[in-house]
């Protein structure tokens, strides 16, 4: 199985859809997408998601199925030094890093600033989301590892969010939530490729070989959005 974790276009987040530079990133990565096999289309029920992914499916003839536990993470929010509430993967990260020791993937939530219970308790139903799909293309997880149940040859394309998103790829390869989050960040439109690589003892574990590739704004001539990047020096 073949997963593709796509974040939607350029937000219009007062409007729920995505903005006009987002469209023409969509339509990019619908051109792209077209002539990459995929057999499976999925996406949030949030309006930028749905926005972006129609351009796809309208491309490739594929009818969607809305997955409601792929929207945007609700509620998880830090309070940082300043005093300043954000969302948690937008929080400062030289100020996550500066908690020692680094969280395993067992322990994140038991570090500041993500010790609220809430956290973990929000990341567990994510978890029972994201193993209840698997199973549905016979994959069982069994701690960091999933049993194949059925041999899966099927290209699946889910179009989400970013922090949803980076949730997501933590739990499938087994990572700490809270470095995932400060490490790395993926463009609008941006497309994440995981591949369960199957072995012939019968067990597969995901593999990740593109993390945010956004290829087809290179191709289109299209800048890359920096929403959700706070960076002063990424240009």
């Amino acid at each position: 199985m073949k997963l593709y974790i796509i974040r939607h276009a350029e937000p219009d987040y007062p409007n729920n859809t995505i903005t006009p530079p987002g469209r023409l990133e969509a339509k990019a990565l619908a051109e792209r997408l077209s002539g990459t096999r995929i057999d499976r289309l999925f996406c949030s029920p949030l309006g930028r998601a749905r926005d972006t992914m129609q351009y796809t499916a309208d491309a490739i003839g594929l009818h969607p199925v809305v997955l409601p536990w792929t929207a945007e993470l609700d509620g998880w929010q830090v309070t940082e030094p300043s005093g300043r509430s954000v969302v948690a993967w937008n929080a400062d990260h030289t100020w996550v890093r500066e908690q020692r020791p680094y969280p395993s993937s067992s322990d994140w939530h038991e570090r500041p600033p993500f010790d609220d219970p809430a956290f973990k308790a929000n990341y567990e139903r994510l978890q029972a989301d994201s193993d209840a799909f698997m199973r549905g293309f016979g994959y069982a997880r069994v701690d960091g590892r999933y049993r194949i149940v059925e041999r899966n040859r099927e290209a699946v394309a889910v179009f989400c969010h970013l922090g949803f998103g980076l949730a997501w790829l933590s739990h499938l390869l087994e990572l700490p939530l809270s470095m995932v989050w400060s490490g790395f960040w993926i463009a609008p439109s941006s497309v994440t490729t995981v591949v369960m690589e199957e072995r012939g003892h019968g067990w597969a574990a995901p593999r990740c070989y593109g993390v945010g590739d956004v290829g087809h704004l290179y191709r289109a001539g299209l800048p890359v959005s920096r929403a959700g990047l706070f960076a002063d020096n990424a240009d």
